[in-house]
């Protein structure tokens, strides 16, 4: 499926926005979306929920965000959900998980409480707020990579090879002649 036109540039406006701290890190980032939310993020790793989990979930509970990550994989990769998740708390999208699959995810919490955590409406990501939340990711982690000293460049270039597979080709405009 084809990025929404104008993705990148709408993301990198957001992020242009903030004071992003320097060097970058995830728990700067987090820090500072913490500071002008004028409430607490806490992250926390995913309990083991099994394979048709998500790697990354973002509650936002009455007076707390909670974002939860996948901790059975690299530092690179926790790290990219934790960007994704704090991208979806940045653009304050408004859907989550639908119900039914978080109780069964998390049975020892009731669905009353679960529907109030996730407030009324919010029933499923649109793609566009998933896309939106990964750019953010993406151009975060670029971002890190870049204030990044030295020895990392290898995982740096691997992340970015994997970044570039993720995104479709761009395409560059062609304007049609006309005969």
């Amino acid at each position: 499926m084809p990025l929404p036109r104008g993705l990148r540039r709408r993301c990198e406006g957001i992020l242009a926005d903030l004071d992003l701290p320097a060097p970058f890190t995830v728990e700067g980032f987090r820090a500072s979306l913490e500071r002008r939310r004028n409430r607490p993020i806490v992250m926390e790793p995913l309990p083991p929920f099994g394979r048709d989990a998500p790697c990354g979930l973002w509650i936002a509970l009455p007076s707390v965000d909670v974002v939860l990550y996948e901790q059975h994989t690299t530092q690179a990769h926790q790290d990219l959900i934790k960007l994704h998740e704090l991208g979806h708390v940045l653009c304050e999208h408004t859907g989550v998980l639908e119900l039914r699959q978080l109780t069964g995810l998390m049975p020892d919490l009731t669905p009353e409480f679960l529907a109030r955590a996730m407030g009324l409406g919010r029933t499923s990501y649109t793609t566009v707020e998933e896309q939106e939340a990964e750019m953010i990711a993406l151009l975060l982690a670029d971002l890190a990579s870049t204030d990044r000293p030295g020895p990392d460049r290898a995982s740096t270039a691997a992340s970015r090879r994997l970044a570039d597979s993720l995104l479709p080709p761009v395409q560059p405009f062609r304007r049609r002649r006309r005969s």
